[in-house]
């Protein structure tokens, strides 16, 4: 018999996916899959976060008067959260469960776009942020480790499918925001009405998520089995517990591959950040319109959420998530290089979508790779872990390339980005080793 909570196995190809005692992760009657609901939290979060980052943030900001060189501080605060916020909330969905977590962060989703209202000053709108980064810091790592968990033998296949949901949202998002700013001359407040509307409809969804032995915390019996009352089993144990999350995040960190494939992850988000926060304002400089800079946005969404399925799939398939790894970051350090060089929009919107590309080729390969170099009982840990440096990149690339922008313009700053991206390429080839074997899968228990 497995033991409650241990890795999920997968059933035979074509049969339904099996929980760690071989049951089904289903919803109870008649509710949707919970995968499938998984992924509308995540479309319908993403839509509403990713509207309010770009192109409205930066375009706002600046509209408060902010100066350029803190525009990237502003649309990078809600990361800079994540950077705190992730790694602890990971290790502590491996306590309390993956749903508990999720659920506050679903409820930042909703409430967060409304904050922006009260915004009338740029120092006001940095507080407004950080408060909203809260929304992915507490949601993403227990969904990604949840998904890691229960699907092992489709882990980059599925992880593919959930991110490509989240970046459906990243498409639409900023073209959204594009759209209803042309046509309401700049309306900024009704802007991010939308954006709180479609958070409350991710809030309702994330209700429907079932509680089960998946999403819940696991008993005080199954954290630490000892006789006697559950409850007081709980408070004697909760010590232990803790030090046991201490150690598992120490075990985490400390695991150097996990590392490199985080820096990777991290340098990549790098470029992305100084792309999310600075191309609305490159393709102004240029003479881009207002729904067109949207436009540039949704194109790298829909490249990013076209590969993504496709390349996680792949990943599964091959004995190693190096080469997709290696393909889509040099994709990505090409167009970083070009992008300053273009001038119409129909060059910026190519490159945008090579761009989106190679990010859909490395972070389903990434998140798979952390996943197969992690034990049973730390996935939320490991994703934690993953997204804090995942984060510190996201954040920082916009930050520095808002002073890189003031000393030396829009094309050596690119190209400087591009370089880190480069060098954390290199690091990770040579940390990793050879081709690396993926783990086999423990056989299903399934009946």
């Amino acid at each position: 018999m497995s033991p409650p909570h241990a890795s999920a196995t997968q059933a035979p190809e074509g049969e339904p996916s099996k929980g760690p005692d071989g049951s089904e992760w289903i919803a109870p009657s008649r509710q949707p899959s919970p995968f499938v609901l998984l992924c509308g939290v995540g479309f319908l979060g993403r839509l509403s976060y990713e509207m309010a980052r770009t192109p409205l943030t930066p375009l706002y900001a600046r509209h408060l008067g902010a100066p350029v060189q803190l525009v990237g501080l502003i649309v990078a605060a809600v990361t800079l959260t994540g950077v705190v916020v992730k790694l602890p909330s990971g290790a502590l969905s491996d306590l309390f469960g993956f749903r508990r977590l999720m659920m506050l962060g679903a409820v930042v989703k909703a409430s967060g776009p409304f904050l922006y209202l009260a915004a009338l000053s740029w120092p006001v709108l940095l507080v407004v942020r950080l408060y909203h980064g809260l929304a992915t810091a507490l949601y993403a790592p227990p969904a990604s480790a949840l998904v890691a968990k229960v699907y092992p033998r489709e882990r980059g296949h599925r992880l593919g499918l959930y991110n490509a949901s989240e970046n459906a949202g990243v498409v639409l998002g900023p073209i959204l925001g594009g759209v209803v700013l042309s046509l309401t001359a700049a309306d900024f407040s009704l802007a991010f009405v939308v954006c709180g509307a479609i958070g409350i409809l991710a809030l309702g969804v994330m209700l429907r998520v079932p509680r089960d032995r998946f999403t819940d915390a696991p008993t005080p019996e199954e954290r630490a089995p000892q006789r006697g009352d559950g409850r007081a089993a709980a408070r004697a144990t909760l010590g232990p517990q803790l030090r046991q999350l201490a150690a598992g995040v120490r075990e985490i960190v400390a695991d150097r591959q996990i590392r490199l494939v985080s820096l990777v992850e991290a340098m990549l988000w790098v470029g992305i950040g100084s792309v999310q926060a600075y191309l609305p304002l490159y393709a102004l400089t240029v003479h881009i319109p207002t729904w067109q800079i949207g436009l540039l946005a949704g194109a790298q969404g829909v490249a990013s959420v076209w590969s993504r399925p496709a390349m996680g799939r792949r990943s599964d398939r091959l004995g190693s998530r190096r080469p997709l790894i290696v393909a889509g970051s040099l994709l990505c350090i090409g167009s970083l290089i070009l992008i300053p060089r273009a001038s119409s929009f129909g060059a910026l919107l190519a490159l945008s979508v090579v761009f989106g590309a190679g990010t859909g080729i490395v972070t389903p390969s990434t998140m798979a790779m952390i996943g197969d170099l992690t034990t049973a009982g730390r996935y939320g840990s490991a994703m934690g872990v993953f997204g804090s440096l995942w984060d510190s990149g996201h954040a920082g690339g916009p930050i520095a390339f808002g002073f890189l922008l003031v000393a030396v313009g829009y094309r050596t700053s690119w190209l400087i980005m591009a370089l880190v991206m480069a060098l954390a390429l290199v690091a990770f080839l040579l940390g990793t080793g050879g081709k690396r074997v993926l783990p086999r899968p423990a056989p299903s228990t399934a009946p």
